[in-house]
């Protein structure tokens, strides 16, 4: 009798704990919520408002990334990469918005080239974008040649027209050029640079055929009256400020010749005469020439090339400053000093981030911890792996008209 009812209430509590158990499992596995898609919608105003650039806050996933089983399409740091890009390809077009039932915004993506399509965070409203993006200008307006009529296309099959820039826009399409004939003269009607590159571009439509319009390089177009375009670029924005015309026949050194040679003489006065305004020579070193973008180029420009000249704002403090902030990441002295190793992704990043014109370091001057820290946090580094940022070792740029710096960022362990 004792025997059985010892059985039993063995049997009952062994019943009652696999019970209580499945019980709990069944509460822990319920625990984590996902959010819920409560409007999604194609995006109907103009493309080229909906003109994107990544900031490297948030990650890019194949669907809202509080959703269940969204996959990262790229990391945070490869998406601060892209946003500090100086190629347009890397621009991104939004297309489609939703809305989750917890009040979050994702944006739905392509960059401009095709190779990351995905959804990221967008804020929390569809008024603006905001969270992981923001709003982009892929062109910026530019001063047209003081000339703007007799140009011809150096070779229509090289440098053809096209509706917008090449990556000026998602999917950019090259323009009708049936109507066109070769030798056909062309007028310039605007002029834009690439926001990212600098590159000059004129709107040009032709004189014969009114149907032939569009966006053609700059370098793809030749002056009838033989000169050579002097394109004056802010170094720190990489934008047109204004360009400079010279007749070839006045500085090629023959009436034969092939080029001129712009980097001495009369023909480089003219240029340091030319500098728009309110700027100056980006580079005094070797007189100054060393300011061109090339100086193979400028120094053998053929009729109707255009050749880039950087400068700065006379005002701005950016003149004589570093162009990039090297940041090398150690642990604490007292911890070792071992050097913490990055991913390519988070070294694209930081290399990308450290080169904005907002960190750069004035000659002789003395980098903040709030400067790299700043940096870092940009790049998602202030947390690598098991280590977290702590603060600088000091570090002064170096003095002279190229100023560089190298500063040791100190982590510890968590």
């Amino acid at each position: 009798m004792k025997s059985g009812l010892k059985k039993s209430l063995y049997f009952g509590l062994a019943a009652v704990s696999v019970l209580a158990a499945s019980t709990l499992a069944t509460t822990t596995a319920s625990a984590k919520t996902y959010a819920k898609v409560t409007s999604n919608k194609t995006m109907t105003t103009a493309p080229e408002t909906r003109n994107v650039t990544a900031n490297g806050t948030n990650a890019l996933y194949t669907k809202a990334g509080t959703l269940r089983g969204a996959r990262v399409v790229a990391s945070k740091s490869t998406m601060a990469a892209l946003g500090n890009s100086k190629k347009s390809q890397n621009y991104f077009r939004a297309y489609q918005v939703a809305t989750t039932n917890r009040g979050s915004v994702y944006y739905k993506i392509v960059s401009f080239d095709g190779k990351y399509r995905g959804w990221i965070y967008g804020g929390k409203t569809t008024t603006a974008f905001g969270g992981g993006i923001t709003s982009a200008d892929t062109m910026t307006a530019a001063a047209k040649p003081t000339t703007t009529t007799g140009y011809t296309l150096v070779d229509a099959t090289k440098n053809t027209l096209w509706v917008n820039p090449s990556y000026s826009q998602y999917k950019a399409k090259k323009a009708d050029m049936s109507g066109y004939t070769a030798g056909d003269t062309f007028t310039v009607t605007d002029a834009a640079t690439k926001t990212r590159e600098g590159w000059l571009y004129y709107k040009v439509v032709d004189d014969k055929n009114a149907n032939v319009t569009g966006w053609v390089y700059a370098d793809g177009l030749k002056s009838t009256a033989n000169s050579v375009t002097v394109n004056y670029v802010d170094l720190a924005t990489t934008k047109s400020v204004g360009t400079l015309n010279m007749p070839f026949g006045t500085y090629a050194t023959s009436a034969t010749a092939a080029s001129a040679n712009l980097t001495t003489g009369t023909a480089f006065s003219a240029i340091l005469k030319g500098i728009p305004t309110g700027y100056v020579a980006a580079n005094t070193a070797n007189n100054s020439s060393a300011s061109f973008a090339s100086l193979s180029s400028a120094s053998t420009a053929p009729a109707g090339s255009t050749v880039t000249f950087y400068v700065n704002s006379s005002s701005s403090t950016t003149a004589n400053k570093t162009t990039t902030i090297t940041i090398n990441l150690h642990t604490a002295a007292n911890a070792g000093d071992k050097i913490i190793s990055l991913s390519n992704d988070q070294t694209v990043a930081l290399r990308a981030i450290a080169s904005q014109a907002k960190y750069q370091v004035a000659a002789g001057s003395a980098i903040s911890a709030d400067t790299v820290k700043s940096i870092l946090e940009s790049a998602g580094l202030l947390t690598v792996g098991n280590y977290t940022y702590t603060g600088i070792d000091a570090a002064t740029a170096t003095t002279g008209s190229n100023p560089t710096i190298t500063v040791t960022a100190r982590y510890a362990t968590k």
